[in-house]
């Protein structure tokens, strides 16, 4: 087994550190909320109409929304014969998407950072006197033992807000692969260990420096040349 990022300064690193690459649909993600990301700061007309389709369409149906089609449909893969239902990738982006979309909503800084997996930025809303850690730690439990795509959703905009209020960020890329694969019996107890895992190796209260770590990150290419 892997050892990395088990030194003395991991609890200062994020706590996934030791990071799984993105696959393909989570690099999908990420680009495409790098670049909404960076007209949204920009205030540019585009960034703000697409975010704002985007939160109309959170608690739509993958694919029902026509407006937002060309960000959370084109570009997935969709084997032949695959039926009228959306795929799960097809669920994983329009979540992740719109979910984002909630997120950085009236927020300056940027709410989509690389390394902030979801049990880290949760445990950042815990406050440094633990006062509000087990209304918290009840609401991730309930997004992780959630019995549908639905009931996960409710819960996970609700804490999405939750972060937005503290300008916690959130790694949307990581996010879309870990909603994917929740899907998918075989992978979904892995991706409620790697939550589990960094929501308790992350420091309580690490809010401030998730906050910094949100004004000061720096552009990307997509955020310079958007």
């Amino acid at each position: 087994m892997s050892t990395d990022g088990m030194t003395s300064d991991a609890p200062e690193r994020p706590a996934d550190v030791r990071r799984v690459p993105l696959r393909r649909l989570g690099a999908l993600v990420d680009g495409r909320v790098r670049d909404l990301q960076g007209r949204y700061r920009r205030n540019q007309p585009t960034g703000v109409s697409d975010l704002a389709a985007l939160r109309r369409a959170s608690t739509a149906a993958p694919g029902s929304d026509p407006r937002v089609w060309e960000m959370t449909v084109a570009g997935l893969d969709v084997p032949a014969g695959t039926s009228d239902e959306p795929t799960d990738d097809e669920r994983a982006v329009h979540a992740a998407l719109t979910l984002y979309a909630i997120h950085q909503q009236s927020q300056t800084a940027s709410m989509h950072h690389a390394g902030y997996g979801l049990g880290r930025s949760v445990r950042a809303l815990v406050q440094p006197d633990r006062s509000n850690e087990k209304a918290v730690r009840r609401r991730f439990e309930a997004l992780g033992t959630a019995s549908t795509f639905v009931e996960l959703m409710d819960h996970a905009r609700g804490l999405v807000r939750q972060l937005r209020s503290a300008a916690v960020p959130l790694d949307y890329g990581r996010l879309a692969d870990d909603l994917a694969a929740l899907q998918d019996p075989a992978t979904a107890a892995g991706v409620r260990l790697r939550w589990g895992r960094e929501y308790h190796r992350a420091r309580p209260a690490d809010a401030a420096g998730a906050t910094s770590a949100a004004q000061t990150e720096p552009p990307t290419d997509l955020e310079e040349n958007a």
